[in-house]
């Protein structure tokens, strides 16, 4: 099929000649006049055209890319720029009115022909997001076609007929919704796909139709994309052309990256809405709720935004297989917080800005003056990635759907424990229907697992994430580690479940932990059970309750009361201030744990804990594990600091770790007397972050959770009763 070329192909197309302009991606004045009357009444293409016989299925952006359309008539250097990158991916086509002053301005950038194919194909604009065709994949076959819409721009008539002639051009079928009944004005910057049969747009689908109810709507594009889910949302008033793309984006089925603007600033309380409405009424196709990655968008030079200035977006981006080309502007700091973002969200991907200030200000950026062409034969992975695992300690279910029309020849789960070192590859089991299943081996309790998919068939290999092991999914195991300090006997329990868990319990944690299964079987140490309690009842019969992931197997043996040895804790209190336990004397059995711990009062500081036993112990001044194996004396010592408010203000230190840091870090602050206020704040000057905390002794430490913050630069304000200081912080 020469849709695949990789040599420069000049092709001339017999076509009135139409001379371009810089046309907006909105309307211009002339359009304007004459647009309600073309929204009305303006057809082409063969009367009573039909869809396809069976709905297609219309693939997502993220899927496997064959080719990217550009038309190229303004925005040259930017457009260099695109292809400059796509041109190592796939192949890309290139519509022109002059060839040979493409070749020569691609050349003298040092962007040679390779992988590159220019087609003299009469046009108007650069917008070929909203009039270039939508690839779909036909049922049954999978054979690639086009769907082509009316353009919803007046006088533009040779942009409406790129779709047709491209058809042409690589010889495939073509559907078009231009004629009555199925008549649809549509844009490709106003329609997401998730590649399950779900959309996304403005309401300005329904506006630019206004002979169609809501049902017709979605029934057109039923038949002709195969979309059964068609969620529709409210127009912003400020982005000016509707399209959902400038300010939201699938990065994959589950991922939404949404633009965000400082509270109560332009669009912002719109998105929002929107935003909620989406969260609170849809699930993803996976029946799960989406998962959202904020980015910020960018104000002005002046610090304005729409209405006030151009909508500056980074969600107007373009991914091509492992490639993402990412909108850039005027300030650094951001496009920098926006590629760290990217980045962050789709790990394994090469992330690519690209400056696009000359070309926002017509209302669009790099996915509107792009459009990709699906691939031929493809090979479609449906997976809802792990999550939430609550039987660590049985093997993990890896289901998905496989497809390729001409057959796959395998199929495989590739995994590894950790973050590092290579992948095992596990075939998957063809269960019929295009079900394939494999399940990765249980693993240690606390363990990080990460996996990822690849099927083959006679043609090529598609992972899924498309990126594979550089993007593959991580899942936390869960588990508790416990303390179990005595020898037992159990018998009647599941050898192989507890084995599991064997590992679970760190080694100092362990003193005489020994669990015999049974004659003949090889005792092992316990590290690893979920819960273990001894209780003693009288007559004389103990009992032992061994919890594995919530289900308990209970044991009793009879014991005699005076086999029970019992300790004694003492604590005294030396000066001002809490210590818990408070002063007193308890008495605990062998191999119990307690937590000493002191708080000073104000104008007091705890100095340290003296610890009396028969054998030395390791302890923390401010807070103590100890483990009950012996008597203990324990003393905690206060001493008066009759420092002044003054003195406080002069002395006051804090420090943040880890600095930079992803996500969380850790607020640590000198003690001060009264309530002490803690602020993040963001370089719009949005406070994202605030609590009030007692800092009572040296070295207490606060944590701050940012996770729903974008990466970049903070700032954060602690203030107190007789003064502030600020530091900065840096979220990766």
């Amino acid at each position: 099929m020469k849709f695949f070329t990789t040599s420069l192909l000049l092709v001339f197309i017999s076509f009135m000649t139409t001379g371009q302009e810089n046309l907006p991606k909105g309307l211009t004045d002339k359009e304007k006049e004459g647009y309600e009357h073309y929204i009305l009444n303006y057809e082409y293409g063969d009367k009573g055209i039909q869809p396809p016989a069976t709905p297609p299925r219309t693939p997502a952006e993220f899927e496997e890319t064959g080719g990217i359309i550009i038309t190229w008539t303004s925005y040259q250097a930017e457009l260099r720029e695109i292809v400059r990158h796509a041109k190592l991916r796939v192949p890309v086509y290139i519509i022109a009115d002059y060839p040979s002053s493409v070749q020569s301005y691609l050349n003298q950038g040092d962007v040679d022909m390779e992988n590159i194919t220019i087609l003299q194909i009469n046009f108007n604009s650069v917008w070929v997001r909203d009039f270039g065709p939508q690839s779909t994949y036909l049922a049954g076959t999978d054979e690639l076609a086009f769907v082509d819409w009316i353009y919803n721009r007046p006088y533009r008539p040779d942009d409406n007929m790129i779709p047709m002639n491209l058809a042409n051009h690589f010889d495939i079928p073509l559907y078009q919704m231009t004629t009555n009944p199925n008549r649809l004005v549509a844009t490709g910057g106003n329609f997401v796909v998730d590649g399950h049969g779900s959309a996304m747009s403005s309401k300005l689908i329904l506006t630019e139709n206004p002979g169609l109810t809501e049902d017709q709507v979605d029934e057109i594009i039923y038949n002709y994309l195969g979309i059964d889910r068609y969620i529709k949302m409210e127009e912003l008033p400020y982005d000016n052309i509707s399209h959902i793309d400038m300010h939201m984006k699938l990065l994959d089925e589950e991922t939404l990256l949404v633009g965000e603007f400082p509270q109560g600033v332009s669009d912002g309380p719109y998105i929002e809405n929107n935003l909620d409405y989406l969260l609170n009424t849809y699930n993803t196709c996976y029946d799960r709720g989406y998962d959202v990655v904020r980015i910020p968008m960018v104000p002005s030079s002046g610090g304005n935004y729409p209405p006030n200035s151009s909508y500056r977006t980074y969600t107007n981006s373009l991914i091509i297989n492992d490639l993402v080309l990412v909108p850039s502007y005027h300030n650094t700091t951001l496009n920098q917080q926006a590629i760290s973002i990217y980045e962050q969200a789709m790990p394994g991907y090469e992330i690519v800005g690209i400056n696009m200030e000359n070309v926002i200000g017509a209302s669009g950026a790099i996915h509107c003056i792009t459009r990709e062409i699906a691939a031929t034969d493809p090979i479609f992975i449906s997976h809802a990635p792990l999550r939430e695992i609550e039987d660590y300690y049985q093997d993990y279910l890896v289901e998905a759907t496989i497809r390729n029309v001409s057959g796959l020849t395998s199929a495989s789960v590739f995994y590894r424990t950790g973050t590092e070192g290579d992948f095992t590859e596990m075939a998957m089991e063809h269960q019929g229907n295009d079900l394939y299943t494999a399940h990765i081996p249980a693993q240690a309790c606390n363990a990080t697992v990460q996996y990822y998919l690849s099927a083959t068939n006679a043609n090529k290999t598609i992972t899924k994430p498309f990126t594979g092991a550089s993007g593959a999914w991580t899942f936390d195991l869960g588990g508790e580690a416990v303390n179990f300090n005595a020898s037992e006997t159990v018998a009647g329990i599941d050898e192989d479940i507890v084995f599991h868990y064997l590992g679970c319990l760190e080694a100092e944690d362990i003193t005489e932990a020994v669990w015999n299964f049974g004659e003949g079987a090889h005792p092992q140490t316990a590290a690893g059970i979920d819960d273990v309690t001894v209780t003693y009842d009288t007559p004389g019969y103990k009992t032992i309750t061994l919890s594995i992931d919530g289900e308990e197997l209970v044991r009793e043996d009879y014991v005699s009361i005076t086999d029970i040895q019992t300790y004694e804790l003492t604590v005294s209190v030396e000066g001002e201030g809490e210590t818990s336990p408070a002063a007193g004397t308890y008495n605990y059995e062998e191999g119990s744990e307690i937590t000493l711990s002191a708080e000073a009062a104000p104008g007091w500081t705890f100095e340290e804990w003296q610890i009396v036993t028969d054998e030395d112990m390791v302890y923390d001044q401010n807070e103590i594990a100890v483990t009950i194996n012996a008597n203990i004396n324990a003393k905690a010592v206060f001493t008066e600091t009759g420092t002044s408010v003054s003195d406080w203000q002069n002395q006051f230190l804090f420090d943040i770790f880890p600095n930079p840091a992803r996500n969380r870090f850790n607020v640590v602050m000198t003690p001060t007397p009264g309530p002490v206020s803690i602020e993040v704040f963001n370089t719009t000057g949005q406070r994202v972050f605030h609590d009030t905390v007692l800092v009572k002794y040296w070295d207490q430490q606060f944590s701050v959770d940012l996770s729903d913050e974008s990466t970049g630069i903070y700032f954060v304000k602690v203030s107190w009763e007789a003064g502030s200081k600020t530091r900065k912080v840096i979220l990766q």
